[in-house]
């Protein structure tokens, strides 16, 4: 096995539990490793701190994986870890059969992401390390994981490109059907496992029944809705109405299939910007609106563009939201922090001409735990606010 040593002093977050050691901190390597490969990994005084995943090609050129030098990454590691994780969702209680199984670096799984739906899984590897390792991945879980009947693959996004991977989708193991109904308390959808990201965002379950315990007798407005989420949940709570509004036409499909039973839903498609603007130009308002924008902000750099744009969206909410009433706003961008959303929605408070007060802060759901090394596994954050 290659090995990698570290400059002085680099390891210091590794042994506070942060896995990742970018290329700048490595000193000198001996071998020759293939990308995706296991590596020793050692400080400046010839000590081994741990296994890692190696890859030249990306500024995080090290993943770290143990830190004890007995154990090695096999099928039994995998394992050990998918029991952990599996042992941790049981043990929060989720009232729902969806729910993120592993966590990524939260779960001590860095580069790799597990939805569970009911008998099925999704997963989502974003690091050469765990593209390399996804046949003992997908042994662990089968081995792990009780009445399992399928396991499909849809490994997207930026961090694959970052990792110079190629997007993949499709089945590793078993039978897996194009939609399947799933629960989240009182609420039941039809999901398409093929869809966006890993078919349904169980990091919003918590603010979804929060919103729905508000909506008996209210309008409610569904910004962004994807496949209608917040939406059922409003209605399954006596909600008088809801509107959606989404850009996709397909993900608007899915939600009329789960909103099918309801008279008084409206489907709006089209960019929530302009969308917004005009809904505010012909006078309409709503008792709840919910403001579940996409990732604005995919690093650093894009921070001032996109608090600009969540600033115009909450203004438009606001003017939405009728005295009295309830607005919702998240960020699922990992370079906004919650500071930074407070901040722009009290510029559009401002700009608004209202009063509002912030009657909870809200966050990703406890299946999505949070690790206290890494605190780049928080990026769901937001705010319940009244206008008065």
């Amino acid at each position: 096995m290659s090995k990698v040593f570290i400059k002085k002093d680099r390891e210091k977050m590794w042994y506070t539990g942060h896995p990742w050691m970018y290329s700048g901190a490595v000193d000198k390597i001996e071998g020759n490793p293939m990308g995706g490969s296991v590596v020793e990994v050692y400080n400046y005084k010839q000590e081994f701190i741990g296994y890692a995943h190696y890859n030249k090609n990306s500024k995080i050129m090290l993943r770290m994986l143990e830190k004890n030098i007995d154990k090695k990454i096999d099928l039994n590691w995998y394992s050990e870890k998918v029991r952990e994780a599996f042992t941790l969702r049981k043990m929060v209680k989720i009232d729902s059969n969806a729910y993120r199984l592993i966590h990524s670096e939260s779960d001590s799984l860095p580069g790799v992401i597990v939805d569970s739906f009911g008998d099925y899984l999704v997963v989502q590897a974003s690091t050469l390390g765990m593209e390399k390792d996804k046949n003992i991945l997908v042994e662990a879980l089968k081995k792990e994981i009780p009445n399992l009947k399928g396991i499909y693959e849809k490994s997207e996004g930026d961090g694959r490109k970052l990792e110079g991977l190629p997007e993949i989708s499709g089945i590793l193991f078993g039978e897996v059907p194009d939609e399947i109904q799933i629960y989240e308390g009182k609420s039941k959808f039809t999901i398409d496992l093929k869809g966006q990201k890993t078919g349904f965002y169980s990091d919003q379950r918590d603010n979804r029944v929060l919103m729905g315990s508000l909506s008996e007798g209210k309008d409610f407005l569904d910004v962004c809705s994807y496949t209608g989420g917040f939406s059922l949940h409003a209605m399954v709570n006596g909600a008088n109405s809801s509107t959606l509004i989404d850009v996709s036409e397909d993900v608007l499909n899915v939600a009329r299939k789960n909103l099918s039973s309801y008279e008084s839903v409206e489907f709006i498609k089209g960019n929530i910007f302009n969308v917004l603007r005009d809904l505010v130009k012909e006078g309409r308002q709503w008792d709840l609106v919910n403001l579940d924008p996409p990732k604005l902000a995919p690093n650093r750099r894009d921070l001032p563009k996109a608090l600009k744009a969540y600033k115009d969206i909450i203004l438009n909410g606001l003017k939405l939201t009728r005295k009295g009433g309830f607005l919702s706003i998240y960020s699922c961008s990992g370079a906004v922090t919650s500071s930074d959303l407070r901040m722009a929605l009290a510029f559009a408070v401002k700009d608004a001409g209202v009063r509002a007060i912030i009657v909870n802060q809200l966050h990703q759901s406890p299946c999505h735990p949070i690790s206290v090394a890494v605190p780049e596994t928080e990026y769901l954050k937001g705010f319940l606010v009244r206008v008065i």
